[in-house]
């Protein structure tokens, strides 16, 4: 939907016909360039992974020498855009692989789109059946990603619910940051919005309540929406959110490494407790076993070296 709307007010996404058409899941289409596709599912190949198994990346693995066939592909695809401005492109796997596309193109300005984690999943399971679980780890997986590896570029982040509680403002404010052409008649914004398209809905309250998803990714993403919400009061700059996120997100880990810390010596207390009640009664059991051994002994060993 953001690619769509950005495309439709002048971001070059390459040629027609090298765009991902559309699908059962999206009839208008993906807006995704096939070439920036194929390198970053050559990069999953490389690391033996897929989008729903994502790698998990060493610091600069980015400049690996046995990557060098997949930058010379990069970059040719990169020329291919020269003179187009502005241009861009869309592709959820490009999350996973930032630090490589980052060292490809330099000043990169970066759209990050969230959405509710319940949805996401109940979106994934009802296209890939995916379970739950494993789309709400996924969702924080892209999303933890998108924001460690974006910190220092300019960025912003767009709520996908504030395009249908407000679309011309939410439309307006991307417009701005990609630096397009706005419509004369910003009525034309919210026409291009097409709530049809909206298959998961869940309220706050349903994403809170629900015991599938850790505290973890819930506190997540309330702390980003807070942090999006406070943004607007008064007359701030485009991302000024986007800030605060990398620094959200450290204190979150923090909290999570206490929580981990707490949990690991309770875990550690406990046990400690049980190696002492098992020691207590093996002891016992030998006190008894060592008991009944010296009767036996005194009965009937004893006796028979006397005679």
């Amino acid at each position: 939907m953001v690619a769509r709307l950005l495309h439709q007010r002048g971001l070059y996404l390459g040629p027609e016909d090298q765009l991902l058409g559309p699908s059962s899941g999206n009839e208008d289409g993906h807006f995704e360039h096939t070439g920036f596709l194929a390198i970053d599912s050559a990069l999953l190949r490389h690391f033996n992974a897929s989008w729903s198994f994502p790698p998990e990346l060493e610091s600069g693995w980015e400049q690996d020498a046995v990557l060098e066939q997949r930058r010379i592909e990069a970059k040719t695809l990169v020329d291919t855009f020269f003179g187009k401005s502005p241009w861009g492109w869309k592709d959820p796997r490009a999350t996973i692989f930032l630090p490589f596309w980052k060292s490809i193109i330099p000043n990169l300005r970066l759209v990050i789109c969230v959405r509710s984690p319940l949805e996401v999943a109940r979106s994934l399971a009802k296209r890939n059946k995916i379970s739950i679980e494993r789309g709400v780890f996924l969702w924080n997986r892209y999303l933890r990603a998108a924001i460690q590896d974006t910190e220092g570029c300019p960025r912003i982040f767009t709520y996908y619910e504030d395009f249908f509680t407000d679309a011309a403002a939410e439309a307006n404010r991307l417009i701005g940051f990609c630096e397009l052409q706005a419509p004369q008649d910003p009525s034309m914004l919210g026409g291009e919005i097409r709530s049809e398209l909206r298959h998961q809905r869940s309220a706050i309250t349903e994403l809170l309540g629900d015991a599938s998803i850790p505290a973890e990714y819930k506190l997540l993403y309330v702390g980003l929406r807070a942090l999006s919400d406070r943004s607007r009061v008064g007359t701030p700059p485009p991302d000024g959110s986007a800030a605060d996120a990398s620094e959200f997100l450290r204190v979150l880990d923090e909290f999570h490494d206490h929580e981990r810390l707490a949990q690991l010596q309770t875990e550690l207390t406990r046990k400690n407790y049980e190696l002492a009640k098992l020691r207590n009664e093996m002891l016992n059991d030998l006190k008894a076993n060592h008991a009944w051994a010296y009767r036996i002994y005194r009965k009937f060993i004893r006796p028979f070296q006397s005679s």
